[in-house]
C-alpha cells in the first residue's frame, strides 16, 4: 500500500518528459573523462543516460568557485537527494518494522541519515576517489571529510533519481545502505545533542540557562569552520568545531553533557 501511494506521489514519467528533464538538469556541469565515468558507474551499479548529471553530482562547490558556472556544483542535487534518501529509508523502515511506533522509527532513520553514516556509505562507493576538486583542496584532505562525502552521496542519489525514476533511485539507495537494522552502527550516539543537554539542565536551571556563543569563524566561504561554546548561566561547559554552526553547537553540547555527567 505504501509503495503504491509513493508511486502515485512521485508520478509516472514518460520518455519525452525524461528527455526534457535530462536536457534541463544537465547543462553547464563539469566534464568527466569517459574512463572515469565507467569507473564511477561500475562502483554505483548504474549507467547514466545523462553523463552531465553524474559529473555535476561529483562537483564539489570549491571546484567551480568564483566562476560563471559555480551554480553547477552538486549542492542543488544534494538538496534533492536528501529527500529521496529520507523517503526511501522511511518506506523501508515502515515496512520492515510493522510493530514499532513512529518514535522508534524516527530514531532509527535519523541514525541512517546522519552525515557520518552517509559519509561511510560514500567511502564504500569510492566517491572520495571520484569527487571533483582542485588540486590544492584534494591535497588539503577535502575529499576525505565527512561533510564533503555526505554531500556527494546525497547528490549522486539525486542525480540517479533525475536520470531514472523513483523505483530505481529507491532500490539503489537501499542497496547502498545494505540490510537495515533497528540498531544501526553508531546508534549509541546522541541523535539530538542540544535537546539532550536541555533536558539535562532544565530541572535544575530552568528553560533559559543555556546560551551558545560563536568563538571564531575561519576559512573560505566554501569551507568555513566555526567554533562555538555552550554556557550554562554564564559558565562555559563545552566547545565544538564544525563546518556549520549547527554541527559546532552539537559538538559543544555533547562535550557539555559529558562534563555534567562526570559531576554527578
Amino acid at each position: 500500500m505504501v509503495g503504491s501511494k509513493l508511486k502515485r506521489l512521485f508520478g509516472a514519467r514518460d520518455s519525452e518528459a525524461s528527455k526534457r528533464r535530462e536536457k534541463a538538469y544537465g547543462g553547464g556541469a563539469a566534464v568527466l573523462p569517459p574512463s572515469l565515468i565507467k569507473k564511477v558507474e561500475r562502483s554505483l551499479g548504474y549507467v547514466f543516460k545523462n553523463k552531465e548529471l553524474l559529473a555535476k553530482s561529483l562537483t564539489h562547490p570549491s571546484y567551480l568557485l568564483n566562476s560563471r558556472d559555480q551554480i553547477h556544483n552538486n549542492q542543488r542535487l544534494e538538496f534533492l537527494g536528501d529527500s529521496v534518501i529520507q523517503l526511501a529509508l522511511t518506506e523501508a523502515l515502515y515496512e520492515k518494522f510493522p510493530n514499532d511506533r513512529e518514535g522508534m522509527l524516527t530514531s532509527v532513520r535519523s541514525c541512517y541519515a546522519r552525515g557520518d553514516y552517509m559519509a561511510g556509505v560514500a567511502r564504500r562507493l569510492k566517491l572520495n576517489q571520484y569527487l571533483l576538486l582542485k588540486e590544492k583542496d584534494r591535497n588539503a584532505g577535502v575529499a576525505d571529510k565527512d561533510s564533503a562525502l555526505c554531500d556527494a552521496f546525497e547528490s549522486v542519489v539525486g542525480a540517479i533519481y533525475l536520470d531514472s525514476d523513483w523505483e530505481t533511485a529507491r532500490e539503489l539507495t537501499l542497496k547502498y545502505y545494505g540490510p537495515l537494522s533497528s540498531k544501526p552502527a553508531g546508534s549509541d550516539k546522541v541523535a539530538n545533542p542540544k535537546g539532550a543537554l536541555q533536558e539535562f539542565v532544565q530541572p535544575k536551571y530552568g528553560n533559559f540557562a543555556l546560551k551558545y556563543e560563536l568563538l571564531s569563524q575561519t576559512g573560505q566561504p566554501h569551507d568555513r569552520e566555526f567554533e562555538i561554546a555552550v554556557l550554562c548561566n554564564g559558565e562555559q561547559l563545552g566547545t565544538g568545531k564544525g563546518r556549520s554552526k549547527k554541527e559546532a553547537e552539537e559538538k559543544a553540547a555533547i562535550e557539555a553533557v559529558a562534563i555534567l555527567k562526570s559531576r554527578e
